[in-house]
């Protein structure tokens, strides 16, 4: 039996070409990513809630009122779509509504008209904190 025994210099040159792969993996990830995430922006920041949405919202609102739930999840962005970086709403800043750009200020201008004077409230929560940041924020309709 002929043993054969890889050297050290052969096994680092290997590791080094795997490293070298993974890093374009990961490279190649994050600007896909990033365009996926720019992508939703723009959709974002040119979109509105409309009719069919606002519809579908009052049916899950009724659904979420007979389970005896008192508000209900509207939409979820992440926190780079608020203009300061969802900080006024991290910080229960009164003035939250005025950082909210796009389908989301849409949505409010939508509450204040409509849901407001019927006694619904809109609040907004940041729903996750990756790496210790700011991540996603959640708008909701409450009516408790």
């Amino acid at each position: 039996m002929v043993l054969r025994i890889v050297s050290a210099d052969q096994l680092r040159r290997y590791t080094r070409i795997k490293q070298m792969e993974s890093d374009k993996r990961r490279h190649n990830s994050l600007d896909a990513d990033a365009s996926l995430l720019e992508e939703q922006r723009r959709v974002f920041m040119d979109g509105a809630f409309d009719e069919s949405e606002l519809l579908i919202l009052l049916d899950h609102i009724a659904i979420a009122a007979r389970s005896g739930v008192f508000e209900y999840e509207v939409m979820d962005f992440p926190s780079a779509f608020c203009s300061d970086g969802g900080r006024a709403i991290n910080n229960s800043e009164p003035t939250w509504p005025n950082t909210l750009q796009g389908k989301a200020k849409n949505f409010h201008d939508l509450w204040q008209e409509h849901g407001k004077p019927q006694g619904y409230r809109l609040k907004a929560r940041v729903i996750s904190y990756p790496r210790g940041f700011i991540g996603d924020i959640s708008l909701l309709v409450d009516w408790s």
